[in-house]
């Protein structure tokens, strides 16, 4: 999949705009308020997958995995239909080509999504996602500084997780989302794109939850 153009968030938000216009608020009738909030450690483990070009094979360039922890809120609008927006800190990836380290970057990938979750198995509460992830990169430097990428970058994604309940307010979380979104690699002094690299990340975090 490539990376989504236009403007995928104005139309996420469209969505969940709609949706909370157009339903009763359901929350109400088990006492609890429509904000969730998460903290969750993630596991990204991303792809080795890119064009070739600038004298670089294919599939041979990776940005490095990394383990993080990561905070993200949910909004109700009813008791199936929520919005999520993950946020995160500035993560730094090394760039490895061909199993050696030639540089790396920073990055901020906050992630919006419009889920369904479905009505409780027991204590059991699986839900399903789709949105958009804004990935915005910097600091990046490869080959000696010749080489940089991108600075706005975006993709589509996919979710599926489930909340275990253990309180009337507090959730385990389990969550696993699959990003398709690559970035452009650039000559430093030209600005002109060398390769494409696809990072297309998966996202499986642990962690827990509080319903307000």
């Amino acid at each position: 999949m490539n990376v989504m153009k236009g403007k995928p968030l104005h139309w996420a938000a469209a969505a969940a705009i709609a949706a909370s216009a157009l339903v009763a608020p359901a929350w109400a009738d088990d006492g609890l308020s429509p904000w969730l909030v998460r903290v969750r450690l993630l596991d990204v483990a991303t792809d080795r997958s890119n064009s070739a070009g600038g004298g670089v094979p294919s599939d041979s360039l990776k940005v490095s995995d990394k383990v993080q922890p990561e905070v993200d809120v949910s909004y109700f609008f009813t008791r199936n239909i929520a919005a999520e927006l993950v946020a995160t800190y500035p993560v730094s990836h090394n760039i490895n080509l061909s199993g050696t380290d030639i540089g790396g970057l920073k990055e901020l990938p906050p992630t919006l999504n419009l889920q369904y979750h479905f009505d409780p198995l027991g204590l059991v509460m699986p839900y399903v996602g789709a949105g958009v992830t804004y990935m915005r990169t910097w600091d990046s430097s490869a080959a000696g500084g010749a080489l940089t990428t991108s600075q706005n970058n975006w993709g589509a994604d996919l979710q599926v997780g489930m909340d275990y309940a253990l309180t009337k307010h507090w959730l385990f979380n389990v969550d696993v989302k699959k990003i398709w979104i690559d970035a452009k690699v650039q000559s430093t002094a030209t600005g002109a794109d060398v390769l494409t690299a696809n990072i297309n990340p998966w996202l499986i975090g642990v962690g827990f939850g509080y319903r307000f």
